[in-house]
């Protein structure tokens, strides 16, 4: 028998409310010290959250850890962009640009190409990795 799990959403704080998120629909999730700020299409929350927590939850549900204090939705990765030295400029589909770290260079790189495998997993957009042209040394 399986068991039924109630569906997962998180909870944000805007204008003295509270207001229930599907995870799925946040784009990106920023730290702010001691809380979270949850970033969808206009608008953000922020909740008493640790962004270490949120890494390992959110991770089912497609997000990934890009830098020290950021999490991306990769169903919200409209396109990503190697900037050199293992980091990544991620253009999401809100026209967000974030950039990543590069010691998080392997978790990105595996992430995308599971994404890139999975069709039902990017739901917005598909993901699409953009190598900058390398350019030729200098002549002397």
């Amino acid at each position: 028998m399986t068991e039924l799990r109630p569906p997962m959403f998180l909870v944000g704080e805007r204008d003295h409310r509270l207001y229930p998120l599907d995870p799925v629909q946040i784009d990106f999730v920023e730290s702010a010290g001691n809380y979270v700020k949850y970033h969808l299409a206009q608008h953000s929350y922020i909740a008493r959250e640790s962004i270490k927590r949120l890494t390992a939850m959110l991770a089912q549900v497609g997000f990934i850890r890009i830098e020290r204090s950021l999490l991306v939705n990769v169903r919200a990765i409209a396109y990503a962009q190697t900037i050199g030295h293992g980091t990544f400029a991620f253009t999401l589909t809100s026209e967000q640009r974030l950039l990543s770290g590069y010691s998080y260079r392997d978790d990105i790189l595996s992430a995308l190409r599971y994404a890139d495998a999975c069709p039902g997993l990017t739901g917005r957009r598909k993901t699409h990795l953009v190598a900058r042209p390398k350019l030729a040394p200098k002549r002397r």
